[in-house]
């Protein structure tokens, strides 16, 4: 008897519209950690996995403009509190800005509240940099380049 069986999925694989890859480093209390950061921009929604050479994925945040941002791990409350500074529309704004219309001649986007400051900036073709600024407490910044 011959048994043949096969792994298959019936479900459609989903490809982001846009993919972005960078190096970002995290200043706090004279401490520096760099980490790897991918971006997938979807239509209904936005992943961005950290990870670090070695240790592989650390976080994964999963951004929609229904829901605001889901992480999928426990961090630190001081980190969510931080992230909850900003609410869903807020960031929907800066994400489409800074993904969708930044160009030469507009190379820039900024947003500030409550001493935070949140910022992307043109570089080149397909190549912007991202700023999240805590009050000089900490920093985290880098480059994303599109894959």
């Amino acid at each position: 008897m011959v048994l043949l069986s096969s792994c298959s999925s019936i479900s459609q694989l989903i490809y982001p519209e846009k993919s972005y890859i960078g190096k970002f480093i995290l200043s706090q209390n004279n401490l520096v950690s760099n980490f790897i950061v991918k971006i997938n921009v979807f239509s209904e929604h936005i992943i961005i996995q950290v990870s670090k050479p070695i240790l592989g994925n650390l976080l994964k945040i999963k951004f929609s403009q229904n829901n605001g941002i889901i992480i999928d791990q426990e961090i630190d409350s001081s980190y969510l509190t931080l992230l909850n500074n900003f609410d869903k529309n807020e960031y929907s704004y800066f994400v489409n800005s800074c993904f969708n219309h930044l160009d030469i001649d507009k190379n820039a986007f900024k947003i500030t509240k409550n001493y935070i400051e949140l910022k992307c900036e043109y570089r080149g073709p397909e190549t912007f940099s991202i700023f999240f600024i805590d009050n000089d407490i900490f920093s985290i910044n880098g480059i994303l380049k599109r894959e």
